[in-house]
């Protein structure tokens, strides 16, 4: 049976209209399937009014967003594609709340090993069939969105997958211009374990070692991270919409309705202001750890 014909055939499973990705799997072998079956070779619908699937009261957490609720059901593969490529500790989670706010798209960092679990897991699905999975059940208003860390590209088994995410995808670079407290950051959450808003700080004493290791670590992640991003858009002719965690922060709208206008959606305005409203403020931390990371930081720094 050809593809496009596969293509247009759609299977009832577990109460949800799924695309034919099951059908196809069930007809072909996968390592049969071109290529072009996940590329966004379709002509690009006009998106209008974007409805965003948030419907809290409170800023959602990563977990939160895993559950069922944020699942969707598409009945195509996606019109349009938003990856943001993000530096670590540049305000990625925050930016991915205020796009699900807006309704473009349900996104996550679905290649963290914490959403991979979760959704294989509870869709009962292997890493595999993965991708064709978030297309089919994280879409949304047409749009497909994802945070991505570099690390998290190197670790999946499927590399293709990336060729197939990225291809006519709109592609961002989420980084933080401050460095040093980029690093003082990303140092604290090394040392304490502690990555979100959704863990309680709790005080602990580090000896001057560890922190200035932990330091001195973040400092080279960073510059490394930076470059990796930078020469694999080189290698693949990609030129990214370049922001800054800075402008992610601000209390406006400013930056979500560029992005809106750059993907040609009507965002759900009243939706995003609802979740810029709630998305407020800094994440519990120790601030005088980080102030203690942030002098090392700086001590690092000006040696060179």
């Amino acid at each position: 049976m050809k593809y496009d014909s596969i293509l247009k055939q759609y299977i009832f499973k577990r109460s949800h209209l799924l695309p034919c990705f099951e059908y196809i799997r069930s007809h072909v072998t996968w390592r049969s399937w071109p290529i072009s079956l996940f590329m966004n070779e379709r002509s690009p619908t006009s998106l209008t009014e974007a409805k965003s699937v948030w419907t809290g009261a409170t800023r959602p957490t990563p977990a939160e967003m895993r559950e069922f609720p944020y699942d969707t059901t598409s009945p195509a593969f996606p019109d349009k594609k938003l990856l943001v490529c993000a530096a670590p500790r540049a305000s990625s989670k925050r930016l991915a709340r205020l796009l699900l706010g807006a309704g473009i798209g349900v996104p996550l960092e679905y290649f963290n090993d914490n959403s991979v679990q979760a959704l294989t897991e509870r869709w009962q699905i292997n890493k595999q069939d993965y991708l064709a999975h978030i297309f089919a059940r994280r879409s949304a208003n047409g749009l497909f969105a994802s945070n991505i860390q570099f690390p998290q590209m190197q670790k999946w088994p499927y590399p293709h997958d990336f060729t197939a995410l990225f291809e006519g995808a709109t592609v961002i670079h989420l980084i933080r211009d401050n460095k040093l407290a980029q690093a003082a950051s990303l140092a604290t959450c090394m040392i304490t374990g502690r990555w979100g808003f959704e863990v309680a700080p709790v005080t602990k004493n580090y000896s001057t070692w560890r922190l200035k290791l932990a330091a001195r670590k973040a400092m080279q992640l960073i510059a490394v991270d930076e470059q990796l991003w930078q020469d694999w858009f080189k290698q693949r002719g990609i030129e990214p919409l370049v922001i800054s965690t800075e402008r992610v922060n601000r209390h406006d709208m400013t930056l979500i309705d560029d992005i809106a206008a750059l993907l040609g959606v009507n965002a759900d305005a009243a939706s995003a202001q609802r979740m810029l409203d709630v998305d407020r403020g800094a994440y519990p931390g120790d601030q005088e750890l980080k102030s203690r990371m942030r002098t090392f930081v700086e001590e690092l720094a000006a040696r060179g």
